[in-house]
């Protein structure tokens, strides 16, 4: 009957919001937890190889002075293992030029 569908109509309307609105935030995709981002950090060695790295977190050891973010996710580089010394924040899309003497971690952040 109409009353019937007036009284359940708001509930539908309540219930459908949140759906909505999920559903909106996992199309951006800029979620690293996710697994929806897809981007790498490029390191250049002094010797002109290149390494790629995409994964969350990891051990390195390569000297650079010369980093390429590629899609999204922003990098943390640190000179020695487990966040210790000194780091360097790859904060944007692009070149950068590292000025720590060695990386021996790199850790991914969102941005």
């Amino acid at each position: 009957s109409f009353e019937t569908y007036k009284m359940v109509h708001p509930y539908i309307f309540v219930f459908m919001v949140p759906i909505t609105s999920t559903f909106g935030e996992i199309i951006h995709g800029h979620d690293v937890v996710t697994g929806f981002c897809s981007g790498s950090m490029k390191l250049y060695s002094s010797s002109g190889e290149v390494e790629v790295f995409r994964k969350l977190q990891i051990s390195v050891n390569i000297k650079t002075s010369r980093a390429l973010v590629e899609g999204c996710g922003c990098y943390h580089l640190y000179e020695r293992e487990n966040y210790r010394g000194r780091s360097y924040k790859a904060n944007k899309r692009g070149e950068h030029k590292i000025s720590l003497r060695k990386v021996k971690f790199l850790l991914k952040v969102p941005c």
